[in-house]
């Protein structure tokens, strides 16, 4: 789990492809009508305006546990050692999850945030806000995403964090790290050599965070600063100075 735009879709793709893996083939929150989508509101890839109707922890009654078990269920192997399911907006209820259930193993994913707020300013096409979201509310998104998973992770029993660029970098490495953490023998080579099919993009793994910040304007780099540079630094990504 982590922010929208961090590599959440390519890192499940390429987890399912583990032998004792089986995941869910799209995102858990479209299959079930246990929980709120950020669509349905006209919040596309913007939970954290309306944070109180995504957050949950082990205090709070939630959804139909059984419903949304065997939703999710029909969609899984349930031969597998481990069970998949990846959704930006779960970021905010891994307690909950936790408390529900057996077992759960939480995969932090976080990426540049110039970039991320770049994507989702690209892709969030909110039908309220003719020119898309603003790059503050973009990158607020991100900041806000990661502290929750933060702050929730302390209650966690096993939770890791990854980097989308230790994951493009090295992507044997990073899996099998995660291999290690979910008690699994290493992935098969074939698990992150050969190319793949995400948002009708066939490709192989690769960093592309450069293409996103370079769309970035001199403005909209100060206002990232101004709105996320200490979760930036936190994580330890580099303060970029504008470029005028």
């Amino acid at each position: 789990m982590g922010c929208y735009n961090s590599g959440t879709t390519l890192l499940s793709e390429l987890m399912s492809r583990h032998p004792d893996i089986s995941g869910i083939p799209t995102e858990g929150h479209f299959i079930t009508d246990q929980f709120v989508k950020d669509f349905d509101i006209g919040l596309p890839r913007m939970w954290v305006d309306r944070e109180d109707m995504f957050r949950l922890t082990e205090n709070d009654d939630g959804p139909d546990v059984l419903r949304l078990k065997k939703e999710w269920g029909m969609r899984l192997d349930l031969s597998k050692k481990v069970l998949l399911e990846k959704s930006p907006p779960n970021a905010a209820r891994t307690r909950w999850f936790q408390k529900h259930f057996e077992n759960a193993h939480f995969i932090g994913l976080v990426r540049n945030g110039y970039a991320v707020a770049e994507g989702i300013s690209r892709k969030g096409d909110p039908k309220h806000i003719k020119d898309g979201w603003p790059i503050d509310r973009s990158a607020r998104q991100w900041a806000r995403s990661n502290e929750v998973l933060q702050d929730d992770a302390k209650h966690l029993k096993h939770f890791t964090w990854v980097k989308y660029e230790d994951l493009a970098a090295d992507p044997k490495a990073t899996l099998n790290r995660l291999a290690e953490f979910l008690g699994l023998p290493p992935f098969p080579e074939a698990a992150y050599s050969d190319s793949f099919k995400i948002h009708e993009r066939n490709d192989s793994v690769r960093d592309l965070n450069k293409v996103s910040i370079d769309r970035l304007s001199p403005e909209q780099v100060r206002t990232v600063n101004q709105v996320a540079g200490d979760c930036l630094r936190h994580h330890g990504y580099d303060i970029l100075e504008p470029k005028d």
